[in-house]
């Protein structure tokens, strides 16, 4: 039986209690997860989705585009697995590569690029259209006169 006790701790001295803990479960919970391990995070201007798919073979795995939809398949334990992510405003479609080596899939999706800044012309020409749209009175029909 394993006791710990529980103090005071910094961040460091935390993340070391979670790996050991994950380490002693690891030895008394034989299970193995049935579902890829997913990760995404930022990296300079682009997303990295990383995903762990220790012996599925490259040709077995599937990226799809859809809108702005990226979806990601592989053969799993239990089946099919499939994950799908809705890029955000940030996210280019059209940026979006993807990587698989030793059983690591690797998927960039980059940033639209910022736009330059530029002047916009203001435009102080009187309107034309409503000029043209007031008739003048000599133009109206014999129709609206009823005195013939």
């Amino acid at each position: 039986m394993i006791v710990r006790h529980r103090y005071p701790t910094t961040t460091r001295d935390q993340s070391l209690d979670r790996m050991f803990e994950q380490l002693t479960n690891s030895f008394f919970d034989p299970r193995r997860p049935t579902e890829p391990v997913v990760d995404g995070a930022w990296a300079d201007d682009e997303y990295v989705l990383t995903v762990d798919l220790p012996g599925v073979a490259a040709d077995a795995v599937s990226v799809e585009l859809t809108g702005s939809t990226l979806t990601v398949s592989a053969p799993a334990a239990t089946g099919e697995w499939q994950r799908s992510l809705k890029l955000g405003g940030r996210l280019d479609p059209d940026k979006v590569s993807a990587q698989h080596l030793d059983g690591r899939l690797t998927v960039r999706i980059g940033t639209f690029d910022k736009p330059e800044p530029r002047q916009v012309v203001i435009d102080t020409t009187p309107a034309i259209e409503a000029e043209a749209d007031e008739a003048p009175a000599d133009d109206r029909s014999d129709e609206s006169n009823p005195t013939d």
